[in-house]
This record gives C-alpha cells, sequence and structure tokens, in this order.
C-alpha cells in the first residue's frame, strides 16, 4: 500500500496474528475536518479511497481536502479522481 499520507490517518490493526493497514476517518476528523462525520455513507467510502491512493499525482492532498470539507449548500463542482 503506497499513500503519501498528508493527514496522518494511516492506522494499521492486528488479528489473529496478521496485520492490516487502514485509513482512519475518525482520525481525519481529529485534523480538523468535523463534516466528515456528517457526510453520507457513500461519501465515506470515496473519501476513505481518496486517503488510501493518495500520491501527490492523481490523488492529490487537495482532492481530499475538497471532498472532507464537502457543503450540499455550496454550488461548487470538483470532480472526484479515480
Amino acid at each position: 500500500m503506497s499513500s503519501v499520507d498528508s493527514f496522518g490517518t494511516r492506522a494499521s490493526l492486528s488479528y489473529g496474528g496478521k496485520h492490516a493497514h487502514y485509513f482512519s476517518l475518525p482520525a481525519l476528523v481529529a485534523k480538523g475536518f468535523p463534516g466528515v462525520a456528517r457526510l453520507p455513507f457513500s461519501l465515506k467510502i470515496l473519501l476513505e479511497n481518496l486517503l488510501r491512493h493518495e500520491d501527490g499525482r492523481f490523488v492529490k492532498a487537495a482532492d481530499i481536502e475538497a471532498l472532507a470539507g464537502w457543503d450540499v449548500k455550496r454550488d461548487t463542482v470538483k470532480e472526484i479522481p479515480p
């Protein structure tokens, strides 16, 4: 798993003698993005995907900030990277 992890959200857990990494949305909230908790579940999935694939080229920190700060009342158009 290669990610830039600009927001320090990468975490790990151990289970059954195995080790796994994941990207924590609660950690992103703690980093100053309180609106993440109010996002629809489908957007939370997209946000975690962006965190996991952040590489500075195709997925940038600005893309993550845009989705983490998404507001249904704003009239903003921003494409989500693949």
